[in-house]
């Protein structure tokens, strides 16, 4: 699971978006503004990485497929609105969405006290956590064993801060991706990262890689909004109650993990 770091770049993004004003993809305001330009627009704008499988990837046929995406097009449907998928690097989804390139980010970003200075979340919609793959044969056999061994964690991740807190030698990229393939070259011990983002990569590029038992962590993930968009919010947790209530969430959580996620 992803946790945003803000950097000094990001920052002064920020600020320089505030300073603008709303951007002409975007419009809102304080006042649920966002929400009726949505319904008056006919479409939702929604920020998914695009690098995270099964939350979300890009397929054969170069388009994002996913968890995130499936409850993206049902929580557009529920609106009443068509939506549209606007594929952001990790590292800039939130000064993006303060700077209103979007309407709101689901992309399985945690729930965490730090980004909840800077936007506001829904009602959390499933538990996941972070765990640490090595290669067969490693003498990592619990979390705490990757201390001072090189770990490959994607950079502003709650992964990277786990294997930093287990002393780790953390080595960051772009995104998981480019992790495993590092440790399939032997230049990493092992690779921190979201329990089922493991799983999927490791089946898909077949590697012969195991999880190491016991989780880093848990964190409850929820669709990010912001602050200032109140009613917005109130409609995004609604349509997360039905969803949940009449088993459209866990037909799709079952359809990308096996089992309901909540």
């Amino acid at each position: 699971m992803k946790k945003y770091l803000f950097a000094i770049g990001a920052i002064f993004f920020i600020m320089i978006m505030a300073a603008c004003g709303a951007s002409k993809e975007t419009k809102g305001s304080a006042d649920g503004g966002t929400l009726k330009a949505i319904k008056d627009k006919g479409e939702i704008k929604i920020a998914i990485e695009g690098a995270y499988p099964p939350y979300n990837y890009i397929n054969k046929s170069n388009e994002i497929e996913g968890f995130d995406v499936d409850i993206s097009n049902e929580v557009a449907k529920r609106l009443g609105v068509n939506p549209v998928i606007v594929a952001t690097p990790w590292d800039s989804m939130i000064p993006a969405l303060m700077g209103k390139k979007f309407d709101i980010i689901i992309s399985d970003m945690a729930i965490t006290e730090e980004r909840k200075k800077k936007v506001s979340f829904s009602n959390n919609y499933f538990t996941t956590g972070n765990q640490l793959f090595v290669p067969q044969g490693s003498p990592i056999k619990v979390p705490k064993d990757m201390k001072n061994k090189k770990i490959g964690v994607t950079i502003s991740t709650t992964a990277a801060e786990m294997a930093t807190k287990n002393g780790a030698d953390v080595k960051l990229y772009k995104n998981d991706f480019l992790a495993f393939e590092d440790l399939s070259a032997g230049r990493l011990d092992g690779v921190a990262t979201d329990q089922g983002v493991g799983a999927k990569i490791i089946i898909d590029r077949h590697y012969t890689f195991h999880a190491v038992n016991g989780l880093l962590n848990t964190e409850k993930a929820g669709m990010t909004i912001r602050k200032e968009d109140h009613e917005l919010r109130k409609e995004i947790n609604k349509v997360i109650a039905e969803m949940q209530k009449d088993g459209s969430f866990e037909a799709i959580s079952k359809k990308w993990f096996g089992k309901d996620i909540r």
